[in-house]
């Protein structure tokens, strides 16, 4: 309620009285402050219990009106995740287990989910993919929905996503290899581990790689990490054990025709600094960089 500035200091007034304070009509004087037609000392005459004047109840309520988004449910809340590798399906879990009310798309630009635990895992290590079946379940609940063959930015705009979702989460990874800039980096011969790993697990985009394995018996890995060591084994391990594996077709057959028969690999430190997230990790490491000097059976 909107009152005069002399009703506002005033200590002693009665509710009726600022009622007809407020709904006079008013006149503006020549130094533009606005008056009570009625003087205020009439209106303060004919008040019988004049009463001390609480602001506190005549201003607007304090409590949020029915439409506030405070009081007011609100719908379901609506994640949008661009990407359906391993962080995307925990961040889905996690969600969906938390919050009852939340609803979740998917987004990814290949027609199947799993990101790296399907296209990254070494095929010799089907240990390391149990957990496609935490996967499975978010896949399977009603909140969730799956949207692939889809990129976005290309074939929908993330700003066309905003106006639709709560919250968007990017969990794309790394789409691009880094380029060292080193000469002989783009030769004959020379692949990413993104690459070579892609094709032997038959990523769509790395199915036409065809790598050349026939010109010499010996491949250097640069770096010792988890992707090195795979790729080493993978190019020394037996067809016959490959053949139980879920690697690609066209990856058992370049690599029955290969002559790779020694693998060195080469890093900036030792064997004991080798990043392999397992127990006893330096013996570990000792064993597997020392077996990749054998010969290959032929």
């Amino acid at each position: 309620m909107n009152l005069p500035r002399h009703v506002q200091r005033t200590l002693y007034i009665c509710t009726r009285c600022t009622r007809r304070i407020a709904s006079a009509p008013v006149q503006r004087r020549r130094d533009g402050l606005m008056q009570a037609a009625r003087p205020f000392a009439t209106l303060r005459t004919q008040c019988a219990k004049p009463t001390r004047f609480d602001s506190t109840r005549h201003s607007p309520p304090t409590g949020r009106h029915p439409y506030s988004t405070v009081t007011t449910s609100r719908g379901r809340l609506r994640v949008a995740i661009i990407g359906s590798g391993p962080a995307g399906f925990y961040t889905a879990h996690r969600l969906i287990n938390k919050v009852q009310d939340a609803v979740i798309d998917m987004y990814e630009r290949l027609p199947v989910p799993y990101g790296l635990v399907r296209f990254g895992v070494a095929p010799d290590h089907p240990e390391v993919k149990n957990c496609q079946d935490t996967f499975e379940e978010v896949a399977q609940s009603p909140r969730f929905n799956y949207i692939g063959n889809v990129q976005v930015g290309r074939d929908v705009a993330l700003a066309k996503l905003k106006p639709h979702y709560d919250a968007i989460l990017l969990s794309y990874g790394a789409s691009e290899d880094r380029k060292l800039g080193i000469p002989g980096e783009e030769s004959s011969g020379v692949y990413s581990a993104r690459e070579f790993v892609g094709w032997y697990n038959g990523l769509p985009e790395f199915q036409g790689l065809q790598p050349n394995l026939q010109t010499g018996e010996q491949a250097v890995v640069i770096g010792q990490g988890n992707v090195a060591l795979d790729v080493a084994r993978i190019l020394l391990s037996p067809i016959d054990v490959l053949k139980t594996t879920d690697i690609a077709e066209q990856a058992i057959q370049t690599l029955s025709e290969s002559r790779i028969k020694s693998v060195r690999v080469v890093g900036r430190r030792g064997p004991l600094q080798v990043c392999i997230p397992v127990p006893k990790g330096r013996d570990f490491a000792n064993r597997a960089l020392g077996s990749f000097h054998s010969q290959r059976s032929s």
